[in-house]
């Protein structure tokens, strides 16, 4: 399968044509892609062979609808955004949720050039990922449910993705700009799901990012997120869990 017939195939599952060209479409197909295909560190969990490959990917989050995390989301969105036509780049960044901890590259994000202005594209950093382009300063860009993002410059001259909720600042990841490449993804994806202390081996999680909620579920605890309240359940059957899993966060095993 060639990469313009996966673009097609994926686009057509998400009812989009490929009359994309304004940052409101993309800010639409980002809002599709989130409420339809799960991220999820299930296969990791389950010790199964993680391609990223586009092909395996395409067939893994659109096809199977298994999910998948930021190395797979994140490859596929670059390659239909660059099918499209767009200037777009890729980049490695550490998930420090909002600490100070020395942590590896074991995230991939894309950056968007447009009208010459640049975006930062997130579609796999789970249940806090953006559900717009962030624009690439300080200032705020409102995004879902009352968040705000932006792109913090620190003092040691590295970026930040942040988020504002309620008035109150989060660092979700940190990153600089230069060049890396495909094998740099590998090695990240390589500890992200061999690793014994990678969190996704020790850690299953799922979500679902919809117009009105946040779904999101961390081993035996599942979450809807509203603007202003959330709903906690706790998993304590099998059965439970497989409902969830394939009417709430649309995933299956």
């Amino acid at each position: 399968m060639t990469t313009t017939e996966i673009v097609n195939n994926y686009l057509k599952e998400l009812n989009f044509s490929n009359d994309i060209k304004t940052l409101q479409h993309l800010t639409k197909l980002i809002q599709a892609h989130e409420k339809t295909f799960a991220f999820s560190s299930m296969k990791v969990l389950l010790k199964d062979k993680i391609s990223l490959e586009l092909q395996d990917i395409y067939k893994s989050i659109v096809v199977q609808k298994r999910g998948g995390y930021c190395f797979e989301h994140n490859k596929l969105f670059y390659e239909v955004l660059k099918e499209l036509g767009f200037d777009v780049q890729f980049f490695l960044a550490r998930v420090i949720n909002n600490t100070d901890n020395e942590v590896p590259q074991t995230h991939r994000f894309t950056l968007l050039t447009l009208d010459n202005e640049r975006y930062l594209i997130d579609v796999g950093i789970g249940f806090r990922s953006p559900a717009v382009p962030v624009h690439f300063t300080e200032l705020l860009t409102n995004s879902h449910l009352g968040i705000s993002y932006s792109v913090k410059e620190f003092e040691d001259k590295t970026f930040g993705l942040q988020l504002i909720q309620n008035n109150k600042p989060f660092r979700v990841t940190k990153f600089d700009l230069n060049p890396c490449y495909e094998a740099d993804f590998e090695m990240g994806h390589f500890y992200s799901h061999k690793h014994p202390c990678a969190a996704f081996v020790n850690n299953l999680v799922i979500s679902v990012i919809g117009e009105n909620e946040i779904r999101s579920l961390r081993n035996s605890n599942y979450v809807k997120i509203y603007e202003n309240n959330q709903e906690e359940t706790v998993i304590e059957s099998l059965e439970q869990f497989h409902s969830i899993l394939k009417n709430d966060l649309n995933c299956s095993k």
